[in-house]
C-alpha cells in the first residue's frame, strides 16, 4: 500500500460544530498522523490538531489501509481510552465502520502514533 489521506470528526460539545480534520496517513509502522484542519495534509503539516472547544472525536476515516495495521489516538502525548482502531474496520466504504467517542478539552494536543 502506500500512504493515504483520511478525515478525522470532532463535534463541539457546547456549540455543535462538526470540525472535519483532514489526515495524512503514512505508510511505515511506528509513525505520526500529520493534521491539517484548513486544507489537504501532507507529510510535513503538524503532528497534532488542537481543538478550540471541549469536543468529542466521533469518527475517523480512510479510503485505503496502509500497511500498519491501526492507530491509537494520544492526546497531550498520552494514550486515549478506547481510542485505538484498526484501519481495515474504519475504511470509509464501510457502512458499520467503528465509531468513536473520544472527548478531548480545548487546547489538547490530540495525535495519533500508528502501530
Amino acid at each position: 500500500m502506500a500512504a493515504s489521506n483520511g478525515t478525522m470528526v470532532a463535534v463541539g460539545i457546547r456549540s455543535r460544530r462538526t470540525y472535519s480534520i483532514e489526515v495524512y496517513i503514512p505508510d511505515a509502522v511506528a509513525t505520526q498522523l500529520t493534521f491539517n484542519p484548513s486544507g489537504l495534509a501532507t507529510a510535513t503539516s503538524p503532528t497534532t490538531w488542537i481543538p478550540p472547544e471541549d469536543a468529542v472525536i466521533t469518527d475517523i476515516t480512510t479510503p485505503t489501509a496502509p500497511t500498519a495495521v491501526g492507530a491509537t489516538i494520544q492526546i497531550n502525548n498520552a494514550a486515549a481510552a478506547g481510542a485505538t482502531f484498526r484501519w481495515a474496520n474504519v475504511l470509509n466504504t464501510l457502512a458499520t465502520r467503528q465509531r468513536l467517542a473520544i472527548p478531548v478539552r480545548a487546547g489538547s494536543l490530540v495525535g495519533a502514533l500508528q502501530f
